[in-house]
């Protein structure tokens, strides 16, 4: 085995983390590991039997106790949602011992936010969310970032992981790369701009966030909602009203900080080929097939597919040519059809 990277077709909020989480208990990941920009996207994950997972900086792959968790030298660290991530998960998933970030990665201390928060162009035409991840990028770009092997508070839980996930590869283990937000708002990339985030989120920028040596990628999961959602300003192609996403019951709220997502009435093909090109994906996870349809809600076998989302299915893989091989069905992480 080698390296799976998940990474987002659109804008993000299509249940990477799930898909993420997914993969690493399947395949029983040596390490599965956190990149994107920072604490700027949150991951969910809800169960039927279970509290949920609800996480902003470490990623979603912990559920194998065998899985080591990390991120990512690219990604920015907040130190008090990091500890406050672990204290909310440990009890249950033992992370303390199996959780490291890179030395390497950049702080987000708390005068960022209150920056992003003042700043009315990141608060206004940005749509930013004041994490602190922008500016501590800025930061870090212009060399005055503090790292995380600098603060005390985090010397038990630095790590070089680049050198321990090329390591994982090159003696056959499995490590998945859970990417935050999504292609289409990538910094260099979206035609957006500046309605985009502080770096690229296309499989490349996430392999470079983590380290990760090209050659050691074997599987690229190009995430796909059915319904693209996107929080925040910029453009959404086949935008839905708000009283129609209401009478539906599909109205869907951010993880980080409860703002309503705009939805879309179905998928932009253009805007999928563009993300097929930049990504270079080996298969497609497709999501929120409850909101397409809700006649799907909870299948959990391919049978019970029903005729929309298998003519959804079949257009992608006709569009694409690439295999669907996980189905999204419904809120839970037990609501995942594997295809393949």
């Amino acid at each position: 085995m080698s390296a799976i990277i998940v990474v987002d077709a659109f804008w993000g909020d299509s249940g990477k983390g799930k898909i993420a989480a997914h993969l690493a208990l399947r395949h029983q990941a040596a390490f599965c590991a956190r990149a994107g920009t920072g604490t700027n996207a949150g991951h969910s994950i809800f169960f039927a039997d279970r509290q949920p997972i609800r996480t902003r900086q470490l990623p979603c792959g912990f559920l194998h106790p065998d899985t080591q968790i990390r991120v990512g030298s690219g990604v920015a660290v907040d130190p008090e949602i990091f500890r406050a991530e672990l204290d909310t998960l440990d009890p249950g998933y033992q992370l303390r011992d199996r959780t490291r970030v890179d030395f390497r990665c950049p702080l987000i201390l708390p005068e960022y936010r209150q920056r992003e928060a003042d700043d009315p162009h990141l608060r206004d035409l940005v749509g930013s969310v004041g994490s602190g991840t922008g500016v501590a990028r800025a930061e870090f770009i212009l060399r005055r970032a503090t790292q995380a092997g600098q603060d005390p508070a985090l010397a038990d839980y630095t790590a070089d992981v680049a050198r321990e996930l090329n390591q994982a590869c090159a003696a056959g283990q499995c490590v998945v790369v859970e990417g935050s937000q999504g292609t289409q708002l990538s910094l260099a990339l979206s035609r957006d701009y500046p309605c985009c985030t502080s770096d690229n989120c296309t499989t490349a920028a996430l392999a470079d966030d983590v380290g990760l040596n090209w050659q050691h990628i074997r599987e690229v999961v190009l995430v796909v909602k059915a319904l693209p959602s996107r929080v925040g300003t910029g453009p959404l192609p086949l935008q839905l009203e708000t009283a129609e996403e209401d009478a539906r019951g599909i109205a869907e709220y951010g993880v980080n900080t409860g703002r309503r997502r705009r939805k879309a009435a179905g998928i932009s093909w253009p805007l999928l080929e563009e993300a097929v090109m930049l990504n270079g994906p080996t298969q497609i996870a497709l999501t929120f097939c409850d909101h397409l349809d809700p006649a799907v809600t909870d299948a959990r076998t391919k049978a019970d597919l029903t005729p929309p989302v298998r003519q959804l299915i079949d257009e992608l893989e006709d569009r694409c040519q690439l295999p669907v091989t996980l189905c999204d069905c419904g809120k839970y992480f037990e609501d995942l059809v594997a295809l393949n």
